[in-house]
């Protein structure tokens, strides 16, 4: 009797509670149409993909590649900023649906969410090399369709947590585009954002020892777009000294660019959307894209 009752509260609540480390849909996820909702990062992940516009942007021998974008409410008689997004998973896991409610905060706030799908080992058998790729083919692409898509082509911000924030940075990076793109479309974001990332130390110590030009930390130069990451305190996958590292000679080379320390937090400090780190941290990323004129 007491779980029917639970069903039926959820059933009529308007709202998303939080189970363990998931965030049980309620009646919110009932929305057909992206126009109903105002508070889309708050839908199941399943359901906001299901939502999202989605347009191939890559053809690949192991599968086609798609971007899920989301609009914000109502009409806008101009380009808006696109923010795009690459989950995490070690360059091994990781879809779509893994950090598509961040897009869909920033979609919440006046901008166009975007969550890119790429190759991964689990599911196509590929190496960090075709990951970096994918990510310059879709901030490539984007800024190449901005028109269609309704997306200001110099206010495109590359974003991600863990590999995927790797993979954001990476945009900005020269080399490992995919032969035969036109290199005449620049694949480098006008901002990043990222969440725990990988930045070229720790973490993928083989693959940079390999590929140091993919090593974001040792190609931090003058010229960087503004930039905002946080990080654990106390995580063991991508340490905080790295975040920190990172940070200061991102500022010593004259870049804007700021580090969200989060607490005692461990890795994936700051997502998924039931973490509590969160909204503090998010809202911070957002006000940070306010004062940058991103986001009005």
């Amino acid at each position: 009797m007491k779980q029917l009752f639970f069903i039926l509260l959820i059933f009529l609540s308007d709202t998303t509670i939080s189970v363990g480390n998931q965030f049980v849909s309620t009646k919110s996820d009932s929305a057909t149409s992206l126009s109903q909702v105002k508070e889309s990062y708050k839908l199941s992940v399943h359901h906001l993909a299901a939502l999202a516009e989605k347009v191939l942007y890559k053809k690949t021998p192991q599968e086609d590649l798609y971007l899920y974008i989301l609009r914000p409410q109502g009409k806008s008689g101009k380009a808006l900023p696109a923010i795009v997004y690459f989950t995490g998973g070690g360059w091994v896991a990781g879809d779509v649906y893994g950090q598509i409610p961040n897009p869909a905060w920033f979609r919440d706030h006046g901008i166009i969410g975007i969550e890119a799908d790429y190759r991964v080992k689990s599911r196509h058998g590929t190496t960090p090399i075709e990951c970096i790729q994918d990510a310059k083919s879709a901030i490539r692409y984007v800024r190449q369709h901005s028109k269609e898509l309704g997306i200001d082509p110099n206010k495109i911000i590359a974003a991600g947590g863990s590999a995927g924030g790797h993979l954001a940075a990476t945009t900005f990076l020269d080399g490992g585009d995919t032969p035969g793109e036109n290199l005449k479309i620049s694949s480098k974001p006008n901002a990043i954002v990222m969440h725990n990332p990988v930045l070229g130390e720790g973490f993928g110590k083989e693959f940079f020892d390999a590929h140091p030009e993919f090593s974001p930390i040792l190609h931090v130069e003058k010229g960087w777009p503004p930039t905002i990451l946080s990080n654990g305190t106390k995580d063991k996958t991508t340490p905080f000294e790295y975040a920190e590292k990172f940070t200061r000679l991102m500022k010593a080379a004259g870049n804007t660019c700021e580090l969200i320390p989060i607490k005692d937090a461990d890795h994936s400090c700051d997502w998924p959307v039931s973490n509590p780190n969160f909204l503090p941290t998010i809202q911070r990323m957002t006000d940070f894209l306010k004062e940058q004129e991103f986001i009005k």
